[in-house]
């Protein structure tokens, strides 16, 4: 007899947990966080505005507590790694730097997970959430 199937919502609150442990653990070396990350990612395209950036991660700020991205680019720009003028926030040199580093840590963990998965299974479960995700927004 089979051994019963997991429901998919522990499986997802596991994975997301493990995700976000390993991801933490990938950026703390370079003692960023993964808002902070996100915003030099943004960032590496081009010149925003705090309202730009907001809206580039907005999926992961708290709006309910009134988080913008102004909170976690105050340690970037103390930092060297990012600079504004006029209202406007670029990457530095030095911020280009490090998120090239920084990337390359991602990078393996990103390889890490999908480890042993066939070719086009990970493609095929991110559309099959996609889909589950679909089926049940409003």
């Amino acid at each position: 007899m089979d051994a019963p199937q997991k429901p998919l919502g522990l499986l997802l609150r596991t994975l997301d947990r493990l995700l976000e442990e390993r991801f933490e653990e990938a950026l703390e070396r370079h003692r960023l966080s993964r808002r902070q990350w996100q915003l030099l990612n943004v960032l590496a395209d081009g010149q925003e505005t705090v309202g730009q950036l907001d809206e580039a991660i907005a999926p992961f700020l708290d709006a309910q507590a009134g988080e913008t991205s102004e909170r976690h680019l105050e340690p970037l720009l103390s930092g060297g790694l990012v600079a504004e003028k006029g209202g406007m926030y670029r990457l530095t040199d030095a911020g280009r730097a490090e998120l090239r580093s920084a990337r390359e840590a991602v990078e393996g963990l990103r390889s890490v997970t999908v480890r042993g998965l066939d070719d086009g299974e990970y493609e095929r479960t991110v559309r099959a959430l996609e889909a589950m995700i679909d089926n049940l927004a409003p």
